[in-house]
């Protein structure tokens, strides 16, 4: 009987949780981005949906960040300093090509200038 209960608790820690829902696709990579530098495995989902926003109902096509359930903790606070930094920094314009940027990008995304040049 122990060893069904340990297994039922192993097969419960490797289930994919929503741990975030993205404005869009782009935000949805760069917090994969960030939780994989981490060292934890993460998936998209809804990804591909966002071509048939308008086709479908929108609640149906969002954007979402998951994670296992055993390493929920740990993206979740890699999220509070996502959101922190997010918060906290202001949107910058590309001295290059004068493209509105948003806080956590560090490179143009139009033009690829670095923000710090």
């Amino acid at each position: 009987m122990q060893n069904t209960n340990n297994t039922n608790e192993t097969v419960g820690s490797f289930q994919w949780v929503t741990i975030y829902k993205a404005e869009n696709t782009l935000e949805a990579n760069i917090l994969k981005g960030l939780i994989q530098t981490s060292g934890i495995e993460c998936q998209i989902k809804g990804e591909m949906l966002q071509g048939a926003m308008g086709e479908i109902p929108f609640d149906q096509t969002q954007v979402s960040v998951q994670v296992y359930a055993i390493k929920e903790r740990h993206a979740r606070q890699i999220l509070v300093n996502y959101q922190q930094v997010k918060q906290s920094a202001p949107d910058w314009v590309c001295p290059n090509c004068n493209e509105h940027n948003g806080s956590t990008f560090d490179f143009c995304w139009s033009c690829e200038t670095s923000k710090n040049d």
